[in-house]
């Protein structure tokens, strides 16, 4: 971390500073045996304090019958927990809006869109979860950001070139300012959480929000360190919502998977689970602006951003589909002559294998190209792949229905033909043979036709003739090489005379 520059953040005198009677608030709530007399004591001395908890106490998130009008009134429905957060709000939420709007070239009303979003959905959340920790999660994901005021307040146009730097994505914010500066406004939001005397659970949510792991929270952690590491989950997936509904569409649809994700890993919600959640934090979050008259701008309509997310989350999903099947693809096809490669060979061949019987057995042709070497030898490389092209070409035209192609290795083919007999096997591979020398030709770099054969070996399980896959490929591996000792161009076929015979080829 970078030390000095975090000091100096620190000592700005340009920071936003705790009024004293949010501090006694806070002391106060903190003691078990307090009043609420000394609670609405303290309250009194700020009118501005007062008038706020009596708007907060009768706005429609608290649905009151009749009006409340009285700070001892308001304190008993609003009950201790929740007064420390509008206490630290209602007193912190001016000083930073103001540090804000003085920061020139800080948008001020995006960065009060994300702390709301963020604050609400944080406290729907753990209130979802049954936590009893849900004032806090608000406080953390109302105030998990004001780092980055204290930064801007600092170090001005250095730290705008940050923030242009994350192409405004929140989420690679914090990665950015590490970078660049050694510092992040998550650690400096804790140290000026410490600076003020907040609770540590806070300062935790604060500089934690960015770099939790993917396990679950726990709603029910009660000693300090299981309730600020579940607070810090309700902010960062408070960040989540809000980049979800202040971003593009694209990257919306990439931020709503990770969301649907940590909402699954986190709280046990589904995405089913998850959407109508978000809307109504969409609902009470404008609700919160009105209450902390703070300039975060048009929300947009919630279906409206969700549907948009959730068409592109779709987009992504069937791109990613898309290049899963490429990557799918590309490891098992052969890139010179497009035909399925020795992988695909082995994952076929044990497939069917395992498939055939007497009734529907399986044949295996291997084949080789002619004296494939004097082609690279004699005419270069560029010849040699253009024999093992067109040599495929002709090999699969020639197997047509019957059987799968591949490349098993350097100028080595196989054809896998299920269902097919010994018998019908041999016949194909003799037709194969004679398509292959009188069709297969390939230009010299001389313009000369170089004419194309090829030796065939076959064998065929039906069920009971081989012990294993491996035993089949060695069989038709042995017909090859029957065949080229036989003087090539030619077709052999490997007949088991026994079973030992079988199992020892």
């Amino acid at each position: 971390m970078n030390e000095e520059l975090l000091q100096r953040v620190l000592a700005s005198p340009r920071l936003p500073s705790l009024p004293a009677v949010a501090l006694k608030v806070i002391e106060l709530v903190q003691q078990e045996d307090v009043e609420l007399d000394e609670i609405a004591a303290a309250v009194k001395n700020d009118p501005a304090l007062t008038a706020r908890i009596l708007k907060t106490v009768n706005s429609s998130y608290y649905g009151q019958a009749g009006l409340v009008t009285g700070v001892n009134q308001a304190l008993v429905v609003l009950g201790l927990r929740t007064v420390k957060t509008v206490a630290l709000g209602f007193s912190l939420v001016p000083n930073l809006q103001q540090s804000a709007e003085d920061g020139e070239g800080f948008d001020h009303i995006s960065y009060w869109k994300r702390s709301l979003l963020s604050a609400t959905a944080a406290k729907m959340f753990a209130d979802n979860a049954g936590s009893r920790f849900t004032e806090e999660a608000f406080l953390g994901g109302l105030l998990q950001d004001m780092g980055m005021i204290a930064m801007h307040q600092v170090l001005g146009e250095d730290y705008e070139a940050v923030t242009d730097s994350a192409g405004g994505h929140h989420t690679a914010l914090a990665a950015a300012e590490k970078e660049q500066l050694g510092v992040t406004h998550a650690e400096v939001g804790e140290q000026l959480a410490h600076s003020w005397n907040l609770p540590a659970l806070l300062g935790y949510a604060i500089r934690g929000h960015h770099t939790l792991l993917d396990t679950p929270a726990d709603p029910e952690a009660q000693d300090e360190a299981g309730a600020a590491d579940f607070v810090a989950r309700c902010v960062a997936i408070g960040n989540l919502v809000a980049e979800v509904f202040v971003r593009s569409a694209a990257v919306s649809g990439e931020t709503l998977k990770k969301l649907q994700e940590r909402a699954e890993t986190w709280f046990g919600l589904t995405p089913d689970a998850t959407e109508p959640l978000l809307i109504q934090i969409h609902e009470v979050t404008a609700e919160m602006q009105r209450l902390f008259e703070l300039p975060a701008g048009n929300l947009g309509d919630a279906g409206e951003i969700l549907q948009a997310a959730n068409e592109a989350l779709l987009k992504l999903s069937m791109r990613q589909h898309q290049q899963t099947q490429q990557l799918l693809e590309d490891a098992t096809t052969d890139a010179l002559t497009k035909l399925s490669n020795r992988r695909a060979f082995d994952q076929d061949l044990d497939k069917r294998f395992s498939l055939a019987r007497a009734g529907a057995p399986l044949s295996v042709i291997f084949t080789d190209v002619d004296h494939f070497k004097n082609f690279n030898d004699s005419h270069g490389h560029a010849v040699g792949d253009a024999v093992l092209i067109a040599f495929a070409q002709t090999l699969k035209e020639a197997v047509g229905v019957a059987g799968t192609v591949y490349r098993y290795g350097g100028e080595e083919f196989a054809v896998l033909c299920p269902g097919v007999t010994r018998r019908v096997a041999a016949e194909l591979a003799e037709r194969t043979r004679h398509q292959v020398a009188a069709t297969c030709n390939v230009p010299s770099d001389t313009g000369a036709k170089l004419g194309v054969t090829c030796s065939l070996g076959v064998a065929c399980h039906d069920g009971t003739t081989f012990s294993r896959s491996e035993v089949l490929m060695k069989a038709a591996d042995r017909a090859v090489y029957a065949a080229k000792d036989a003087g090539r161009n030619r077709v052999r076929v490997f007949t088991p005379h026994s079973e030992s015979t079988a199992e020892a080829a």
